[in-house]
């Protein structure tokens, strides 16, 4: 499941910096096209740090969950917003979608660290 989990996350990442970077030039909009691009790279940016750091930041999950939860509504008012025809001509958003969908689930998930990688306590 870590696999897949860090599989989600790379690939938000990386479909986030290939959509900011294909942002067209001339369009009179694309600052708005842009901040949702960013908006996408900081949270596949907390899903990745949520992977490395889970139990040892205090609040990191939640801010985690909730940046999931928040693209994933954004992207479920999208491709109601522009119908089933034009969301069957752009599928990276229905990839996107699922691949929200997933890390918001292992975002939500009680993960647990293995015993040897657990740090002892010293009172």
């Amino acid at each position: 499941m870590n696999l897949l989990d860090r599989l989600c996350a790379g690939t938000l990442f990386v479909l986030a910096i290939m959509d900011c970077l294909l942002v067209p030039r001339t369009y009179t909009g694309r600052i708005w096209l842009f901040g949702t691009s960013l908006a996408l790279l900081f949270t596949a940016m907390l899903n990745v740090l949520r992977m490395r750091n889970s139990p040892g930041v205090k609040g990191l999950k939640l801010f985690c969950i909730t940046a999931n939860i928040a693209m994933l509504v954004f992207g479920i008012v999208l491709i109601s917003s522009i119908g089933k025809s034009r969301t069957l001509q752009h599928p990276q958003v229905p990839l996107v979608g699922t691949l929200l969908l997933v890390e918001t689930a292992f975002s939500l998930a009680k993960r647990t660290r293995p015993p040897a990688a657990r740090k002892e306590s010293w009172r």
